[in-house]
């Protein structure tokens, strides 16, 4: 008999230790396993996977990177889905699914998954997963930051909220880079993951966006101010963009963004708190 059942603090080892053995093309070793459900955010009592057994046995294991974490709702708790896998003789019962139930059941939990594998895609939707994103806008190199200036040292400035100094204080350590902004409207705060995703360039992602529609009245002296000189690109997906934004072109996602909705309105759906800043995975 199978039992499916968020994992115990005590499992942690277990469940990394099976995840290196089944993701056998992962570039990270057990030590970025052990860190992915280490809990950075929700503590070493928190969610950070769901579990299936047989007997005992471990036999299928879906990862979450859980947060409770402020956002312009207020606090809310997300859950990023990473890493998911089930035993080959497992598959076609059902599992995934009733996995999936053990998330979306709540509904003050946002679910999110911003990698998705094409196999995955019909077992979201059919737990009530949604597209949340399949564009995001682009800004290149050339555009003049008219205007513009970088706060110094943002983590510690007085111009920065609460808030916004607690998210990089979240993140601090991992890739992601914070940045404050003076524009001649109020400041404006960014979260950019740099990503090497084509040799001509590495691509700026705009992961977190404090006031969308400053940032629309200011896009392109921001990735003029932001991007370095050449060899760059700053992207934005599609929710985040208010109107009267200009950008240089619009591109098709690779991977569709997907979530369950909770408590947050899908265009405040940001990709912190996840686990490609975690593992430093490209979106």
């Amino acid at each position: 008999m199978t039992v499916i059942e968020y994992a115990a603090p005590k499992e942690r080892e277990e469940i990394a230790q099976f995840m290196n053995a089944v993701f056998t093309r992962a570039k990270w070793d057990i030590d970025g396993w052990r860190q992915l459900v280490a809990g950075r955010w929700c503590g070493p009592e928190g969610r950070y996977a769901i579990t299936v057994r047989d007997g005992g046995k471990l036999v299928g294991v879906l990862g979450l990177v859980y947060a409770d974490r402020m956002t312009g709702s207020g606090l809310q708790t997300t859950a990023n889905m990473t890493s998911w896998y089930i035993l080959s003789e497992y598959r076609g019962q059902g599992l995934g699914h009733r996995m999936l139930e053990f998330i979306t059941q709540d509904p003050a939990v946002t679910a999110t998954n911003f990698t998705s594998a094409k196999a995955a895609v019909s077992i979201l939707m059919r737990a009530g997963f949604a597209v949340l994103d399949a564009e995001q806008l682009v800004w290149h190199t050339g555009h003049e930051p008219a205007g513009l200036r970088l706060v110094d040292a943002p983590a510690t400035s007085d111009r920065l909220s609460p808030d916004n100094r607690q998210i990089i204080a979240d993140h601090s350590g991992l890739r992601v880079q914070p940045f404050g902004i003076e524009t001649p409207d109020g400041p404006l705060f960014l979260m950019i993951y740099p990503q090497k995703k084509h040799d001509a360039y590495v691509t700026h992602e705009v992961v977190y966006l404090s006031d969308h529609a400053l940032f629309a009245q200011h896009a392109q002296a921001v990735a003029g101010l932001v991007l370095p000189r050449e060899g760059a690109i700053l992207t934005l997906d599609q929710r985040f963009a208010a109107p009267g934004i200009e950008a240089d072109t619009v591109q098709s996602l690779t991977t569709s963004r997907y979530y369950h909705a909770g408590g947050i309105d899908p265009a405040e759906i940001d990709m912190l708190y996840s686990e490609c800043l975690l593992l430093n995975l490209k979106f």
